[in-house]
């Protein structure tokens, strides 16, 4: 009987995405720790052994950051729980990138998430948990150095990281994450204040509940941000659209324990956005859920390698 390969994906395996408007890339761990890249190219392909771009601890979390997929980068832990990162560039594709140099350690339960802000040159932002639960942000500056950035506060030991930058002229940052009572929180960067608290409320969620979010301009003037997160076995979101938070529409039935990534881009004049996760499929096999046209409804029911 032929293997499935969505066996090969670990179960509650992290999961990072990035894309150039359709053009998607999904990248997961396998269950010999290694991170595999699956893309859709008007279909979906690779996510198996040969498309295999980092080796990482077991269990360790994803992120990653994007220009259009012309330059990607793929952050992870090392089994001694360092950071570190896998460049591809379309001119030299895949290469070990140089955040590992630096030996960055995290807390042993830290989540990840990176994002990218727009300029002449790649600038660069990881966030992590430390070993005092203080959630801490690296960055590249324009000199192409990792270096330590702002402390952004304690947080529940092993919260999910979510972030995004807002599509706006100037660089603004977006950070989900839960602290100790549960609840999740919003922390705001804007290059005129730097960081502060944001406004969001959310509803009080599961101890490390999975988060991801994504941003895009649901109008000329007025920036849309989705945030996804899961109950016991339910994927919720939350909806801002410029104005106010309200409860999306968004529900999915999922394994518990899910790990989430989600992208978005701008069709036509309405945004389109795709969520993954795993929803037991073939038992670990990756999900897609797709929103356009105003509605959502499933995508790929298991990515590949399944």
């Amino acid at each position: 009987m032929p293997s499935n390969g969505a066996h090969d994906i670990v179960f509650r395996t992290s999961i990072a995405a990035c894309n150039a408007s359709s053009h998607l890339r999904v990248y997961m761990q396998d269950v010999m720790g290694k991170i595999r890249e699956s893309r859709y190219e008007d279909k979906w392909s690779n996510g198996t052994e040969k498309n295999v771009i980092a080796s990482a601890k077991l269990y360790s979390p994803v992120a990653c950051t994007s220009s259009d997929l012309e330059n990607i980068r793929v952050y992870y832990l090392s089994t001694d729980n360092t950071m570190k990162d896998m460049a591809y560039d379309k001119s030299k594709g895949w290469y070990e990138g140089t955040l590992g140099k630096k030996r960055f350690m995290t807390a042993p339960y830290s989540k990840l998430a990176a994002c990218q802000l727009k300029g002449p040159n790649i600038t660069l932002r990881v966030y992590c948990q430390m070993a005092d639960n203080t959630i801490q942000e690296y960055g590249v500056k324009d000199n192409g150095n990792w270096e330590k950035m702002s402390t952004l506060g304690s947080a529940m030991p092993g919260t999910d990281i979510a972030c995004t930058v807002l599509k706006t002229p100037e660089p603004k940052i977006r950070i989900y994450y839960q602290h100790m009572e549960h609840g999740m929180i919003e922390k705001c960067y804007d290059s005129k204040r730097g960081w502060y608290d944001g406004a969001a409320e959310f509803p009080k969620v599961q101890p490390r509940t999975s988060i991801a979010c994504t941003s895009y301009m649901a109008s000329p003037e007025a920036v849309g941000i989705r945030v996804f997160y899961n109950t016991s076995n339910m994927m919720r979101e939350m909806v801002y659209d410029g104005k106010s938070w309200t409860e999306g529409h968004f529900r999915a039935d999922c394994i518990p324990g899910t790990q989430i990534a989600c992208i978005s881009w701008v069709n036509g004049a309405r945004p389109d956005v795709r969520v993954y996760f795993q929803a037991g499929h073939e038992i670990s096999a990756i999900t897609e859920y797709v929103w356009t046209q105003g509605r959502w409804s499933s995508g790929k029911l298991a990515l590949p390698p399944a």
